[in-house]
């Protein structure tokens, strides 16, 4: 029954990770789509933590478990096939952004199976060992499964392989159950499967990209890479989302070419992004260029471009790094006269990080004199809405706070200039001049389009138009960027979401802390301790999500870190739940309710402290940051491990399954408000200030109910 449990561990944070990753990939995800996913996944396993407590059942406990290990397979199976199928199944056209209530359709259907029956598996087994054990290999068993999915499985592994193995495991822990040769020899049959699995992934692929002509699927650590081609095109699409195509001349010249030309001499250069689609090879036609470093974040794509491309990256002038390039220019000595980031919009905090102040402080410290910044977005040329305009206007006002003069060019992208001098000459008149001195023949970045695009009246539009609006700062504490992006996704997917975003934002800061007032009405001894755990849970997630971004932002995206500190909070829980098991067998101090209550009381207490380092942590850049944040990972996972089975001895181990339910209900919950809301709106100091205040005011009504 242990090995049983923690495989059932093992197999929860895989499959969570995998379907998560595939319905990432299937919406083009962004940061409200990550909360939705996030907010039905923990839901769903709560309530069906809850239901199965509530269910009386006369078949014997082992058989029971068992049953549900053979449902979970099926269910995974289910989830996995309709999330690639669904595409056919609902008509859903390539490219096109998908409607909001048929996101919300799939995400309901797909989730709803595999992850009940997850929820369930916790009562299930709390019926055969005691619940603080089951939490404890429960987390032993996500945090060994959630490292070697990072470091190994990913690697190696399509994802209908991953499901494959993990199904196969699920079927062996039936057999550690019940221990039925049968249930051994089918858990075997499904890695046969592995013989043509590459096949299996194909046809999966292509049920999930209908009318696309799929020449190659391959796994990143980073994500799903699907290779197209049109004619004589070649199309990259990361995580579902187009990343570059080959040839495309007419996007790599606009990335380059406007800043390099305004310049008047450029010879150092550093590209973020975009290179392997054929901006390198644009940058080179300028003679002036001595040295280019180009920074890509997943090698994969480096190896699949030259594979299925010809693009052309080998100069001695040409350096390419694997890494991250906030980090990179964080870091690194050299200075550029010319630095362009050419990366997607900031659609979630991992890129907003781009789109900051002080990434903007970072990129300014490591130009040379008269040395030229360049970053671009999306953006609708002709008629710009009032949320866009916002969203133009709140990356200029920050480059503003940064650079002396900042410019946008109103080309197929809105394209920043941010220099720390005066143009002496209207831009038109530089870009035509350097053009002709260069003796640079382009196909679209030419005179022609620099007299259609960049007249004074469509710069003067732009202009107008984003100055009428309000000018907000983007930081790292306080990502607003993205906030703006999900209110244009709104607007496209729903005019009732979009209108429900802009009336969020418009609330005062000062009535989100009203949200603690509804705590008092739980003030009393029946529903404390259920509050409490509630509060754990949902201030457990929310942490987790702002020691990420913060960790992002001082050390940047780097991906086996992240992998470690994921699974840091899952040995914290581990190493808590032990820690408790231990303390328990001495009678003296857990012998009395008052005790117990006591101590639950100092948790809860000791959550506002760490949250409190927490704001001190990203108030001031501390040395070795990232292992600051990674042990910050761990102690929360610690005090967590501590809280919920100190919860289940106040309240009985009859109620396991509905108190890990109300844990996963207030993540839930949390989950969706902190990412979507707390963080954009609020910053990450006000976020944590409300939860301080929540587990202060949940820690004091404890202590008032211990009697």
């Amino acid at each position: 029954m242990h090995i049983a449990v923690f495989i059932s561990g093992f197999g929860a944070v895989i499959s969570q990770t995998m379907i998560m990753r595939e319905m990432l990939a299937f919406f083009s995800g962004n940061e409200l789509i990550s909360g939705i996913i996030l907010f039905l996944w923990l839901l769903w396993t709560g309530l069906g933590s809850v239901i199965y407590a509530k269910i009386k059942f006369k078949s014997k406990p082992e058989e029971n478990y068992t049953i549900l290990l053979f449902i979970l397979c099926l269910a995974l199976l289910f989830s996995f096939i309709f999330i690639r199928c669904a595409p056919r199944l609902l008509s859903l056209p390539f490219g096109e952004v998908t409607g909001f209530h048929k996101i919300i359709l799939i995400s309901l259907i797909a989730l709803c199976p595999p992850c009940s029956i997850i929820g369930a598996l916790f009562p299930a087994a709390s019926t055969i060992l005691k619940p603080s054990k089951v939490y404890l290999i429960e987390s032993l068993g996500s945090f060994i499964g959630g490292i070697i999915l990072s470091f190994l499985l990913i690697n190696i592994l399509p994802p209908s392989g991953n499901f494959i193995l993990l199904i196969s495991m699920l079927l062996f822990a039936g057999y550690a159950c019940l221990e039925k040769r049968i249930i051994l020899i089918i858990s075997i049959l499904p890695l046969f499967l592995f013989v043509i699995i590459n096949k299996i992934e194909i046809q999966l692929k292509k049920a999930q990209m209908p009318g696309q002509n799929l020449i190659g699927v391959h796994e990143s650590k980073y994500g799903n890479i699907a290779i197209t081609k049109s004619e004589s095109q070649i199309n990259f699409y990361t995580n579902g989302v187009f990343d570059f195509a080959y040839p495309d001349i007419y996007s790599s010249e606009e990335a380059v070419h406007y800043p390099l030309l305004i310049h008047k001499n450029p010879q150092n250069v550093l590209l973020v992004g975009g290179g392997m689609g054929g901006s390198i090879e644009q940058i080179l036609k300028h003679p002036s260029i001595k040295r280019l470093v180009y920074l890509e974040l997943d090698p994969k794509i480096i190896g699949l471009a030259k594979r299925y491309t010809t693009a052309k990256v080998a100069d001695e002038r040409v350096t390419i790094i694997v890494g991250d390039g906030r980090f990179y220019i964080k870091k690194t000595k050299q200075n550029f006269d010319c630095i362009i980031i050419n990366l997607p919009d900031p659609i979630n905090a991992q890129l907003n990080r781009y789109y900051t102040l002080e990434f903007f402080q970072e990129a300014k410290r490591r130009l040379n004199q008269n040395g030229l910044f360049c970053i671009r977005v999306n953006y609708t040329p002709d008629i710009l809405s009032p949320i866009y305009s916002q969203f133009l206007y709140t990356i200029k006002n920050t480059l503003t706070h940064v650079f002396e003069n900042v410019y946008i060019l109103p080309v197929a992208k809105a394209t920043y200039i941010a220099v720390d001098y005066k143009l002496q000459e209207n831009i038109r008149a530089i870009l035509k001049k350097n053009l002709i001195s260069r003796k640079l023949n382009l196909l679209y970045v030419n005179e022609s389009f620099f007299d259609y695009n960049l007249t004074e009246e469509k710069i003067d539009y732009v202009k107008k138009s984003i100055e009428r609006t309000i000018p907000y700062l983007n930081t790292d504490l306080k990502p607003i960027c993205y906030y703006f992006n999900g209110l244009l996704w709104g607007s496209i997917v729903s005019a009732g979401l979009k209108k429900l975003f802009i009336k969020v934002f418009n609330l005062p800061a000062r009535l989100f802390f009203l949200l603690l007032i509804p705590i008092l009405f739980f003030w009393h001894r029946k529903t404390i301790v259920y509050l409490s755990v509630f509060t754990m849970g949902a201030t457990g997630i929310s942490t987790e999500i702002i020691l990420i971004i913060l960790f992002q932002v001082f050390y940047g995206y780097v991906y086996n870190w992240l992998g470690i500190i994921i699974g840091l909070f899952m040995l914290g829980l581990a190493l808590g739940t032990l820690w408790f098991i231990n303390i328990e067998k001495c009678d003296k101090l857990l012998n009395t309710s008052q005790k117990k209550m006591c101590w639950l009381s100092t948790i809860q207490f000791f959550l506002g402290i760490y949250l409190t380092v927490i704001i001190l942590l990203a108030s001031t850049k501390i040395f070795c940051t990232n292992y600051a944040i990674a042990l910050l990972i761990l102690l929360g996972g610690f005090l967590g491990g501590i809280h919920f089975p100190l919860s289940l001895e106040i309240v009985g181990s009859r109620n396991a399954g509905i108190l890990y339910g109300i844990d996963l209900f207030g993540a839930s919950l949390s989950a969706i408000i902190t990412a979507i809301i707390f963080i954009p709106i609020l910053g990450i100091i006000n976020t944590l200030l409300i939860f301080i205040m929540g587990n202060l005011i949940v820690s004091l009504g404890i202590f008032k109910n211990r009697f």
